[in-house]
């Protein structure tokens, strides 16, 4: 007969759990952990003993963060991710003997499809691009680089000026910076951190056009260890860049749309020229061409048309 240890609480337990992750995640990844431990899982979870918890508590639980009728419901990942936070604290508490075996394979809600990735037109990337040129400055180029390159905020903020080869004409995309919040049982703190990337394929190098070289070259700072868009040894973070590019929007007169839109619109642009999937994952920094597909590829009722076409050729010459 297997003899349990004595009971805990769920609360004490997951973070205790969270504690000794501390010491094998990256700082972003711990914050992500906290904040989903002290915002969603010890509320509702908390108050249970380990030996106490079902599959049913769980199941349960997952299914209210998802709920549509209210304000607060969460996207379908944020769920998967509390899940697997879940998994894994109880996993341990099994190995450990607290609990007996419980079964953690759960069912996901089903989320309403979300609205289809907002794209500049090509009149809104006209009046983007030549406002752009004409007022150019640290914060702007960062901007023109993104809608040129599709790079996320976090990225071009963390990039400085030794990350541009002028010989070979790339930029080297190797970090990324965000602030964190970070909450335990006795403090909660917010900081900026720049790391590297959060998969190995969003470290990759762009090759630059002549056109952008040009731009860039006309704005280099005396020390290249400089943030691109500060031009300063200091960087500006994901925030206030956001508020930056907001206001810049308005003052164009062009309707709100997140600095994310121009990262679509650069991977729409590359689909539509014609660019095969796996050049523009590589560019995007995807983890897997699937992502792109998912994302950006919606083929037209007539582009289907054309395959159905293309396929009943040999059809139509066994039936004339």
């Amino acid at each position: 007969m297997i003899i349990f240890k004595k009971r805990i609480l769920y609360q004490n337990w997951i973070c205790e759990w969270l504690k000794d992750k501390k010491n094998y995640v990256k700082e972003s990844t711990y914050a992500n952990y906290s904040n989903h431990i002290f915002n969603h899982i010890i509320p509702m979870l908390g108050k249970y003993y380990l030996e106490d918890i079902t599959h049913k508590i769980i199941q349960d639980f997952l299914l209210t963060l998802a709920d549509d009728n209210k304000k607060t419901g969460l996207a379908l990942k944020t769920i998967k991710d509390i899940a697997n936070i879940i998994k894994s604290s109880l996993k341990k508490a099994m190995s450990e003997k607290y609990i007996s075996y419980i079964d953690l394979t759960f069912a996901y809600p089903n989320k309403k499809q979300a609205n289809r990735l907002y794209v500049l037109s090509y009149d809104e990337q006209v009046t983007l691009t030549n406002y752009l040129l004409d007022n150019m400055n640290y914060r702007n180029l960062g901007i023109l680089l993104s809608l040129y390159l599709g790079l996320r905020i976090g990225e071009v903020c963390a990039l400085k000026w030794e990350d541009v080869d002028f010989k070979k004409g790339t930029i080297s995309i190797n970090k990324t910076i965000q602030r964190i919040y970070i909450k335990d049982e006795d403090r909660s703190l917010s900081k900026l951190v720049i790391t590297s990337p959060k998969t190995i394929n969003a470290n990759r190098d762009i090759p630059l056009s002549k056109d952008i070289l040009n731009i860039l070259k006309e704005y280099v700072p005396s020390n290249l260890h400089s943030y691109l868009i500060s031009g300063k040894l200091k960087p500006i973070e994901p925030r206030s860049y956001s508020r930056y590019f907001s206001k810049l929007i308005d003052f164009i007169g062009l309707d709100h749309f997140k600095f994310h839109t121009l990262r679509h619109t650069f991977a729409t642009n590359c689909i539509s020229a014609g660019t095969d999937y796996k050049t523009v994952s590589e560019l995007l920094g995807h983890a897997s061409v699937d992502i792109t597909l998912n994302l950006y590829v919606h083929p037209r009722l007539s582009q289907k048309q054309k395959c159905i076409e293309t396929i009943c050729k040999v059809l139509k010459g066994k039936v004339s």
